[in-house]
């Protein structure tokens, strides 16, 4: 006989426990204590089974049938009533703990060695003003394309395409991140696509081949800081990014063997970089020595306690005062070297090298592992004396002597 709600009121306890069933195999429970406890006896795979369904009065007699369907429904369909509850209140703690917000720091933590310092804290600061205002507090596993696609428009709307870019490129690493740990089933930024408009291309300033003479007298009689100097000439003959140059620690030069390897750590392409050193770039590195000593980076700053070597604001200062300002930059001075060098028919594939550039073809930078180091040595030293002999040819023909003056 099915039960009533007042037929389980006035169920009594007994010394033992005993159960009074209701129907398809639902029953309610009665303890010594007289606490009343739902259960539903079914069989699974053969083997009789019994699902606690919750206590009375919690449970009314109307939840407990409910409950007694859903979980008939669920072994009608071959799952395990009790495995599926554990894994639905696993999957409700995931999406109460697992914010966003959380998971990104996560992977944050997770990408620390993996990226140079500068770009790891760079990552975290974007991801705060950009992201976590907006669906930072949503679990990771509600969060739509929609959202994704709102997240990048606003960003794109104050006019820093690329920035925006680079928010809907880390937000695809973290749901990533995220569905290879179980914590969401796919990744809404994945199909982000034609949102944004092309960003225009950055050039940084270059001066023209035809300005080198003057550039060279200009470097030349720059009176500034020693360090300075020394990072606009070492720019010039090496032609490495400025945050590789001034970052330059002393443990990384090989004066015998006259090359500095720069560690996959300091490189924008996360690979170690071997820059031939000629013998001006040498002589510029022994005279910083004298300056800095024994301290590890070779441009040391001794003005801050924080900061461990010069900016790259003092390379672009220098360029100022020697009013260059919007005409030059540190890039520059890569523009510059690879337009003579290419203008001079050396193999592009060497240049490329030298400058540490990514190969666009991915098969052949797998496949391609020569570094061309001979000919990078030869190219380079030629190139150093190629910037000697113009600033020669120029100083010659400056014209000195007494004038007479009225």
């Amino acid at each position: 006989m099915a039960l009533t709600a007042l037929a389980i009121k006035h169920l009594k306890p007994k010394a033992k426990a005993y159960r009074v069933a209701d129907g398809g195999g639902l029953c309610i429970e009665i303890s010594p204590a007289g606490g009343k406890l739902w259960r539903w006896r079914y069989t699974f795979h053969g083997k009789a089974q019994m699902l606690a369904l919750g206590k009375f009065p919690a449970v009314t007699l109307e939840q407990a049938r409910k409950k007694r369907d859903e979980a008939r429904a669920l072994v009608e369909a071959g799952k395990h009533p009790t495995r599926e509850r554990k894994a639905q209140k696993l999957r409700n703690i995931i999406e109460g703990q697992n914010t966003f917000e959380k998971v990104a720091r996560h992977w944050h933590e997770h990408r620390i060695g993996k990226l140079n310092k500068k770009y790891y804290v760079q990552c975290l600061v974007r991801l705060e003003k950009h992201v976590f205002p907006k669906i930072g507090s949503l679990p990771i596993t509600e969060i739509t394309i929609p959202d994704v696609v709102r997240v990048v428009e606003k960003v794109g709307q104050k006019g820093t395409i690329a920035t925006a870019k680079w928010v809907k490129q880390v937000m695809s690493q973290i749901f990533r991140y995220a569905a290879q740990r179980g914590m969401c089933q796919f990744n809404p930024a994945a199909d982000v696509r034609d949102v944004l408009p092309p960003a225009e291309k950055k050039h940084y300033a270059c001066i023209p081949v035809a300005e080198l003479p003057a550039f060279l007298q200009a470097m030349k009689a720059y009176s500034g800081e020693h360090l300075t100097r020394a990072a606009l000439q070492l720019l010039a003959l090496t032609f490495v990014r400025t945050g590789e140059l001034i970052g330059a620690q002393r443990s990384e030069i090989d004066f015998d063997r006259a090359e500095w390897h720069i560690p996959k750590e300091r490189m924008k392409m996360r690979r170690p970089h071997v820059v031939p050193l000629s013998r001006q770039a040498l002589a510029v590195l022994k005279t910083l020595h004298k300056h800095t000593g024994t301290k590890a980076n070779v441009f040391h700053s001794q003005r801050s306690r924080n900061v461990k070597h010069i900016s790259n604001g003092a390379v672009l200062m220098a360029l100022r005062r020697m009013d260059y300002q919007n005409r030059m930059t540190g890039h520059g001075f890569r523009t510059l070297a690879s337009t003579i060098l290419n203008e001079k028919h050396y193999p592009p594939d060497v240049i490329e090298r030298q400058l540490a550039h990514e190969d666009g073809d991915k098969i052949r930078a797998a496949y391609n592992r020569a570094e061309y180091m001979p000919e990078r040595k030869k190219m380079m030293q030629e190139y150093a004396d190629y910037l000697d002999s113009v600033l020669t040819d120029a100083e010659k023909k400056i014209v000195r002597g007494h004038f007479n003056k009225r």
